[in-house]
């Protein structure tokens, strides 16, 4: 399939959750859609909301979840269950976290930016077809934006999704662009065409933007980074969908992902 196919297929939508894939008919399976149920809105979590997530009878829940809890990954709160310090200790350990890794390399060129523009500023990588939030940062005068660190949003939502996709391998933009789109808000572009000549614009200006796609009232603009010919990630800054965004916070933009993906 190419682009010029996907682009004449009628668009589709996909659920903004993604239901867990197979492998449930081993233990290891079981396991790990336990522990897959605690993504997204899920903080603390009874063994019954645990099983229904998870796909499992509860039975089989609440004898995984005392495994869990026996060796440090879940914590037991009364009746309910949380993730523990363990996984995020374990969390902190991939590579786009630890030390002289994006994050740590990306993160004063993030605080210059917020310093410079009081917007929330994100850094992302491309997820399969999700943008996974790696870090955040906001303050008192930033537009609230619906995103955390660890988190996840449909890449083509995003601004930050279409950077990285505007400079990825065609094969990669033809598999997220082949996929179902959820509807996160009224104003989140599914019309096939326009993504791809959205794509199109920001290979040429380096600069992609979403308005109000993820969340009415934002609007965002985000640059790629790129090191040795390969997209790695992606920096936002996200402001009032009534603000207008200056050439100087689009310039200082694409200056930091620059300098990033100079640092081997």
């Amino acid at each position: 399939m190419t682009l010029d196919a996907i682009a004449r297929e009628a668009p589709a939508h996909r659920p903004a959750a993604v239901e867990a894939s197979g492998g449930l008919a081993t233990s290891v399976g079981k396991a790990l859609a336990v522990l897959a149920a605690f993504g997204g809105d899920g903080v603390l979590l009874g063994v019954t909301q645990v099983a229904a997530r998870a796909g499992i009878p509860k039975s089989t829940a609440h004898r995984i979840l005392a495994v869990l809890v026996e060796h440090g990954y879940v914590e037991r709160d009364d009746t309910r269950y949380q993730l523990s310090r363990r996984m995020f200790e374990l969390g902190n350990q991939v590579a786009d976290c630890r030390p002289r890794s994006l994050r740590s390399s990306a993160a004063p060129f993030l605080s210059n930016l917020y310093e410079e523009s009081h917007a929330t500023v994100h850094l992302a990588v491309l997820d399969g077809l999700d943008v996974l939030y790696v870090d955040k940062i906001w303050g008192h005068r930033s537009v609230h934006v619906p995103s955390q660190i660890g988190g996840r949003t449909p890449a083509l939502c995003t601004a930050l999704g279409k950077a990285i996709l505007a400079v990825s391998k065609e094969e990669t933009q033809i598999h997220v662009l082949s996929q179902p789109i959820p509807r996160l808000t009224p104003r989140t572009v599914l019309n096939r065409n326009l993504l791809i000549d959205s794509l199109k614009t920001t290979r040429q200006t380096g600069i992609a933007q979403d308005f109000e796609g993820v969340k009415l009232g934002v609007r965002c603009i985000a640059a790629p980074i790129v090191q040795r010919g390969t997209p790695i990630g992606a920096i936002s800054m996200s402001l009032d969908a009534t603000a207008r965004i200056p050439k100087r916070a689009e310039d200082l933009l694409v200056q930091a992902v620059r300098k990033i993906g100079a640092i081997q």
